[in-house]
């Protein structure tokens, strides 16, 4: 279990690292390394847009934000997200985040829980988010899979974000 929540962790790190140095524009990724892969984005399969709802400062350039969104998986699930997130201020404008949510169909029919990490500025974010294996009904296939992200946010708290499936 401690290995398994590792190794999401480092691979969603490593997806962090790759928005960093390229983000989500482009629709082709290559990675440099001895077994060399090309990781094409295509269309996003979430797309959502909310506010966080409750700021509370924790320390030193440290606040917890609870968000609630609303979103289509697929293109015709619709969904509700709420998580909480720690924001950290890192200087010059950057920001690291870490957290994690639920996000449930709105008729019902299924949940699916997930963490994330991302870093960004006051305007724009990129991250990965990986699923728990507990996804239930139509979010099912969300089951162990990595998403990589790219959102904005404004001053009012209010976020639009798109999530595409690191395959």
């Amino acid at each position: 279990m401690i290995k398994k929540r590792c190794t999401t962790n480092i691979i969603a790190g490593i997806a962090v690292v790759l928005l960093l140095i390229g983000g989500t524009g482009a629709t082709t990724v290559l990675l440099s390394t001895a077994h060399a892969q090309t990781v094409t984005l295509g269309e996003p399969y979430f797309v959502e847009s909310g506010k966080s709802t409750v700021q509370k400062e924790i320390g030193p350039n440290i606040t917890q934000y609870t968000f609630t969104g609303n979103g289509t998986i697929n293109g015709n699930i619709e969904v509700t997200d709420i998580g909480e997130t720690v924001s950290i201020s890192k200087g010059n404008d950057l920001i690291y985040e870490q957290g994690q949510g639920v996000i449930t169909t709105k008729n019902g029919s299924g949940t699916a829980y997930y963490t994330f990490i991302d870093v960004g500025n006051s305007t724009d974010y990129q991250g990965a988010t990986a699923y728990g294996t507990n996804s239930t009904g139509q979010l099912s296939f969300l089951n162990n899979m990595l998403g990589i992200y790219k959102g904005e946010y404004d001053e009012g708290g209010n976020f639009a974000l798109k999530e595409w499936e690191w395959k």
